[in-house]
């Protein structure tokens, strides 16, 4: 998956959703990590970016990453192509 990929489905949840702020680091060998923070409004915001990860990737494979204690719903960390990130 290429930058552009990522900063077209980027720009569509951010059109589809207004509240969801988006930060996306690229990382080498087509990696890519998305933080997405979002759904303080929602009454359930843990469905909320559920349904804004689940746009968001597709039908691509990535890791996601939840914050510790599950006690933080509105903030999810996406890493595309995992298995590519080079370590030095």
């Amino acid at each position: 998956m290429g930058n552009k990929e990522i900063t077209t489905r980027i720009e569509s949840i951010r059109k589809r959703y207004k509240d969801v702020k988006c930060k996306q680091v690229v990382l080498g060998n087509g990696a890519y990590v998305v933080i997405l923070r979002g759904g303080f409004q929602s009454s359930n915001p843990q469905q909320y970016m559920d349904n804004v990860v689940s746009e968001l990737v597709g039908k691509d494979s990535y890791n996601e990453f939840i914050e510790k204690f599950l006690d933080n719903p509105w903030v999810r960390i996406i890493i595309f192509d995992f298995n590519n990130i080079v370590f030095e």
